[in-house]
């Protein structure tokens, strides 16, 4: 049973990443929670002010008629929506609720991206979000169609891997029975069978379907949105560590060198440990 959480602004990007977060997960056994967060709107000169307790209202109102559109674009059975309307930035809601008794496991975002993986890594909210730390993220490109996952593309950075890390993955791999294809990036000019396998993956992976593969390049993101067109692969999974390899994408000269066109979910996983 899983608890996943999708923020939302009510817009079109954001009913598909539900309806996807929704159907990948399943009505049955899960939990599903609708968050939306508003703020003081800004003075505008000679314009009157917004008072708070409207934008609440709005907020609130706003919910129950996305929650509406939502179940009626599910097929049956649809599942119960729990809605939560709360006043502040999404990073900081959420790491309230990170603290609380009903921590989600997981955090579903629609993107507002034409360029796919790369908007989806540098879009700024959802960038706050991820760096932040706080819960695993499910990026969903607004061109992205919803399809039982077969095939899954995990970016291994080298670093350690827990479990634990790894839950949101594994159960979605076991009931989708995906096949994982974990993905190396060798630099330019080394060899990628001089390279060490981290043999925590096949434990911590067990039965799922899983091989190993190398790609060489200095540009990470590229290298791997390469292989993800190539596989035709339905999910690409990245680790995110502090001072980690992921740290990097979020670096604007390498973001403006990218031509990414992945049109595919981006599962960020969250690990504290270097």
């Amino acid at each position: 049973m899983a608890h996943v959480l999708i923020a939302t602004d009510m817009s079109a990007n954001a009913l598909r990443a539900a309806t996807y977060a929704i159907r990948l997960y399943g009505a049955e056994g899960n939990t599903f929670t609708l968050l939306n967060t508003y703020r003081t709107a800004p003075a505008v000169p000679d314009q009157p002010t917004v008072p708070g307790d409207l934008i609440a209202q709005m907020s609130i109102e706003g919910l129950e008629a996305f929650a509406k559109t939502l179940l009626e674009q599910l097929p049956e059975p649809t599942p119960d929506l729990a809605t939560v309307s709360a006043y502040g930035a999404l990073q900081d809601v959420l790491d309230d609720l990170a603290k609380g008794e009903q921590r989600p496991d997981l955090v579903v975002m629609g993107t507002h991206s034409s360029t796919g993986l790369e908007r989806v890594l540098m879009g700024s909210t959802t960038a706050a979000v991820i760096k932040a730390g706080l819960l695993p993220v499910l990026a969903v490109p607004h061109q992205a169609e919803y399809r039982d996952p077969e095939r899954i593309v995990l970016a291994d950075d080298g670093g350690p891997i827990e479990r634990e890390t790894l839950k949101v993955l594994l159960d979605i791999a076991r009931w989708s029975r995906s096949e994982v294809t974990i993905v190396h990036v060798v630099p330019e000019g080394h060899n990628s069978e001089d390279e060490p396998v981290d043999i925590g993956y096949d434990m911590h992976l067990g039965a799922i379907p899983h091989t190993y593969h190398s790609v060489s390049g200095d540009n990470v993101l590229l290298a791997l949105n390469d292989l993800v067109d190539q596989s035709d692969s339905d999910m690409a999974v990245v680790v995110h560590r502090r001072r980690g390899l992921f740290e990097q994408l979020f670096h604007h000269s390498v973001a403006t060198d990218l031509a990414l066109h992945t049109q595919i979910p981006v599962l960020v996983l969250q690990q504290a440990s270097a």
